[in-house]
């Protein structure tokens, strides 16, 4: 389909029209954002769209309104390739007619993108444009990506972030191939600006600022978002050249730290800044444990403190044994659950146990099998917790949950014929057969849903395998299931497809989303 901008004062300005079966159309401007009038302005040889007009600056337009709840990546062609709901399926009035503005730039030039200046900028000093360093992972040659523009690190948004981008990255910091990319703030939130957004790169860039972006500056996030790698390791040829700052959870690798902040090149971040002086800080060995971030004394982020630093632990094979020795070494009676994926919120400092194995009746939680102190493969997305009944069963709004626990979380809940779901298992649910409808998964002894921000068929995917329900047929969003109740559990899912379950996918943390029920996540998968 042909696509024009009508009623501007030049071609590249104006009223957005679409020609489908020999009309002219216009576009409802329901989740209409910055990214869809990129697609519009590329489409057009334009460049890329600088400014977002308000509702009808170029009038309203007439005829068939052909699009609504339009939802491009960035790299479409043309308009028509982008999600919607369909050719003329809408709920608008021409008043929300969407118009854009765009830079008038030859195709030539906006496929350089906004960043195009950056590459005569020298990237051997330190402190030029689009430079490039790596924070808060436990090596020089991963952790979340920092860009420097106009005397500022800021950070990159994971919108479309993928192995390309990564693989970038990892060559302009001399740290060899991509090992892993990684969103959803995976190595911490950074500060600052969001200084690109729908980074898109073919992997043959020599800089991450020469690969399409929506500009500098130009975003739709939030520091949950900070996009992060892991690369294969350091090239010593070029390390000179560039630089990365690191926050490190090892005594051992202290003295690199030290050298990297005195020795004229890039200060490490403030939260790199923090760690290092945690470290530093030794005082008598003690195994206490804390639970942090929850809403009583018996619920929360485990913490425990080793050489006189707080730690996290992380939920490599965390489980109920492991709960119920951290529940009855802190004096808080029955475990009722042990928690993953940091559901207590992320911790800060370093990861000090991993893969702690409870047999259950160990009196503390340090007695348990683990890899050693500070010995992890994690990040604070992971970090674990426990919801404990209480000293004196004081949380009565969880004593029906503690019916159903078993010792390892299951059991047959009285007068239920059927085994409490596990956590992490999904539902559909309103749809009109098992494997259609609203998205719902089991935590925390409850159900609850998942929010529809970046939802789409690879999140379905996951579930639907999960059901045992076939391939996935669509990801639908805006509650087109119905609303749903209790907690939203998931936001910003960013499943890669091929997890076992939502709960592994990416995702920020379920008390800290921007939902309501309106934007519940359904989906519908082919019956087997």
């Amino acid at each position: 389909p042909e696509i024009r901008l009508a009623n501007g004062p030049s071609r590249c300005q104006g009223r957005v029209e679409i020609l489908y079966n020999g009309s002219w159309g216009t576009v409802c401007d329901d989740d209409w954002d910055i990214v869809d009038a990129n697609v519009v302005c590329r489409q057009l040889g334009c460049g890329h769209a600088i400014v977002l007009p308000a509702a009808m600056t170029f009038g309203q337009g007439s005829g068939p309104i052909f699009l609504d709840n339009v939802d491009c990546k960035g790299r479409e062609a043309a308009l028509s390739e982008c999600w919607s709901h369909g050719w003329g399926i809408h709920n608008c009035y021409h008043y929300e007619d969407v118009a854009v503005v765009c830079n008038e730039f030859s195709p030539t030039q906006a496929s350089e993108g906004p960043t195009s200046r950056t590459l005569t900028a020298s990237v051997q000093d330190g402190e030029s444009d689009g430079s490039i360093r790596l924070v808060s992972g436990t090596d020089t040659c991963r952790g979340r990506v920092e860009i420097f523009y106009r005397g500022n690190w800021g950070t990159v948004c994971d919108d479309d972030w993928g192995l390309s981008d990564a693989s970038v990255v990892c060559k302009q910091v001399g740290c060899g191939q991509a090992l892993d990319y990684k969103s959803n703030a995976y190595f911490g939130y950074g500060t600052g600006r969001i200084l690109l957004d729908n980074v898109n790169c073919d992997g043959s860039e020599p800089f991450l600022s020469a690969c399409y972006s929506l500009g500098w500056g130009i975003h739709n996030c939030g520091h949950h978002e900070d996009a992060g790698v892991i690369c294969t390791g350091l090239d010593t040829s070029t390390i000179t050249s560039f630089t990365t700052s690191v926050a490190l959870d090892y005594e051992e690798t202290l003295t690199a730290t030290a050298t990297a902040a005195t020795d004229g090149r890039d200060q490490p971040s403030q939260a790199t800044e923090v760690v290092t002086t945690g470290l530093l800080t030794f005082e008598q060995e003690s195994d206490d444990v804390r639970l942090a971030n929850g809403n009583g004394s018996c619920r929360g982020r485990v913490e425990v403190r080793h050489h006189g630093t707080w730690g996290t632990v992380c939920d490599d094979d965390w489980d109920f044994p492991d709960a119920q020795v951290v529940c009855r070494q802190l004096g808080c009676g029955a475990a009722l659950a042990a928690t993953v994926l940091g559901s207590f919120g992320y911790g800060s400092g370093p990861v000090l146990l991993d893969n702690v194995g409870c047999g259950g009746g160990e009196a503390r939680l340090a007695d348990c099998f683990h890899l050693g102190w500070g010995q992890h493969n994690c990040g604070h997305h992971e970090d674990a917790g426990v919801i404990c009944r209480g000293e004196s069963g004081s949380e009565p709004g969880r004593e029906r949950g503690t019916q159903c626990w078993g010792e390892h979380g299951q059991g047959l809940p009285p007068g239920l014929p059927h085994p409490i779901p596990s956590a992490g298992s999904v539902r559909l649910v309103n749809g009109s057969h098992r494997c259609e409808g609203r998205v719902e998964m089991f935590y925390l002894s409850q159900w609850g849903t998942v929010c529809d921000d970046a939802w789409d068929l690879r999140d379905a995917k996951v579930v639907c395998r999960q059901l045992g329900c076939g391939h996935a047929v669509a990801a639908w969003g805006e509650a087109r299931y119905g609303q749903g109740t209790g907690y939203i559990f998931l936001d910003n899912l960013k499943c890669k497809g091929h997890e076992p379950s939502l709960l592994r996918c990416s995702h920020i943390r379920w008390d800290v989303h921007n939902c309501d029920h309106s934007e519940d996540a359904g989906a519908a998968c082919g019956i087997l």
